[in-house]
């Protein structure tokens, strides 16, 4: 690398800061002591260290998955759980909503559903008792239509003689009743029985007078057949008790229909009760991620309104920087490459994770995205980090730009040997990571002073230091 010239070695050293000092500047090797000017001053060792490219790329530190929470109901605040910095689990409440009134919603909705739950049992039952009035009116429709066919069909065979065998049985009887009550006459006339005994007898002839009779007449219906007033009955019947069955159709219809109806409204009652068991849920805000809550945007006591955002959470034990490439040298960038990365006094090795497929057109360059470790979470998203592509295993002879002075001549350092300051002209060659590399002047071991070397002249006496262990 060209050697820099005094101007821009006076920039880098005006412009240096204590917090942009890195790891190697401020070491256990310093030592402060005081010189003859009364300015304290630091001397450190020289030692050789890596050599790394230059951390030419800046970028802002992300978490490596973010999630903006928003409320999903409406309500005052009642607590607010967390606290920026908090680490959270998926699931952990972050804050609630007052929700007397989604559980008074809950409790009319319950009410609701299960009233309708009733009407649909009733409903059921109804339809229930209307299927047996079908039975039924089923049965007397068969019973009259028998009925019926039974008038139309007439008389069977068997029962004609049945009924014919019933006559010669009751005129058999009755001759025989005859003949004895009339031979119990003339015995009562000779005085051979008694008025009861003759009474008796006659009473027999009667009856079985009567019995023939009646056994002639069913005979003769039988003959007949039934009468047409007879069969307009039967018939008659049947319709009745058609209409009996066609009303208890219509019957179980209504209660069918009435059954449904409840239905629907049992349903709607359902989906009311889980609408509002659902908004209480809401009320509820949990985290959908595990990790840190990087933003709070509410407070005890606000109102919160559904798709208002409350809180912002992050992983951030990986964090993730897009890092702008100038597109000419995006064809050396590949995925899953090594990437240092620094934060003031600490450098990281991070990975390539993606590229972005197409050129930031306001500046020419082209995302690449590095995920960085965060085991201890001590890196921040906000942060902004420089980079560098990759690591070099070269070593060489590093000094911190601070130590480095120009006035116009050659670069130099102050070293201190025997306590006093010696003016010790170096050539420098790259900067990397705020400290030079010495390509000739020093070797490692010299003890040069690192602060307040701006305010010594060579030879100024240093004062007694005792050089650390390190």
């Amino acid at each position: 690398m060209k050697l820099l010239n005094s101007t821009r070695i006076k920039m880098l050293v005006t412009g240096v800061t204590f917090a942009m000092v890195v790891s190697g500047c401020s070491s256990a090797s310093e030592d402060t002591t005081t010189a003859k000017s009364g300015q304290p001053v630091q001397i450190q060792k020289v030692t050789m260290k890596p050599l790394g490219n230059e951390f030419n790329l800046a970028g802002t530190l992300q978490a490596s998955h973010e999630a903006t929470v928003s409320f999903e109901a409406d309500g005052r605040i009642l607590n607010t759980m967390v606290e920026v910095g908090d680490s959270v689990q998926k699931g952990s409440i972050l804050a609630k909503l007052d929700t007397s009134a989604y559980q008074l919603q809950l409790d009319r909705a319950r009410a609701t559903m299960e009233k309708a739950k009733a009407g649909v049992s009733q409903a059921d039952a109804s339809v229930q008792s209307a299927q047996a009035g079908i039975r039924n009116a089923q049965s007397q429709v068969d019973a009259a239509q028998s009925k019926l066919q039974e008038l139309n069909n007439g008389a069977k065979k068997q029962e004609i003689v049945k009924a014919q065998n019933a006559v010669d049985a009751a005129a058999s009887s009755y001759n025989k009743k005859k003949a004895d009550a009339a031979r119990s006459q003339s015995l009562f006339q000779a005085g051979g029985v008694s008025l009861t005994e003759n009474e008796n007898a006659q009473l027999e002839l009667t009856n079985a007078h009567k019995n023939l009779v009646d056994a002639q007449e069913q005979l003769s219906l039988l003959l007949a057949g039934a009468s047409q007033e007879e069969r307009a009955q039967a018939s008659a019947g049947v319709d009745q008790a058609r209409a009996g069955l066609e009303s208890s159709i219509a019957t179980r219809q209504q209660g069918l229909a009435s059954k449904a109806q409840a239905q629907a409204t049992y349903e709607d009652a359902v989906a009311a009760y889980e609408q509002s068991s659902l908004s209480l849920k809401k009320a509820t805000l949990t985290s959908p991620i595990t990790g840190v809550v990087i933003e709070k945007k509410v407070a005890d006591g606000q109102l919160g309104s559904s798709g208002s955002e409350a809180f912002t959470v992050g992983n951030i034990s990986t964090l993730k920087v897009l890092l702008p490439v100038p597109d000419s040298e995006i064809l050396s960038w590949k995925k899953d490459q090594k990437v240092n990365v620094s934060l003031y006094n600490e450098i990281r090795t991070g990975t390539v994770t993606q590229i972005y497929p197409s050129t930031n057109s306001k500046t020419g360059s082209i995302n690449v995205e590095v995920s960085i470790p965060n085991p201890e979470l001590n890196w921040k998203p906000g942060q902004v980090i420089s980079a560098a592509k990759s690591v070099s295993q070269t070593n060489a002879l590093l000094v911190p730009v601070e130590a480095v002075i120009s006035n116009g001549d050659a670069p130099y350092v102050f070293k201190a040997v025997n306590d006093k300051a010696v003016k010790t002209p170096i050539k420098v060659g790259k900067v990397t990571n705020n400290q030079f590399e010495v390509v000739s002047g020093l070797q490692a071991g010299d003890l040069i002073v690192t602060q307040g070397a701006g305010t010594l002249f060579n030879g100024d006496v240093l004062g007694e230091s005792k050089e650390s262990s390190k």
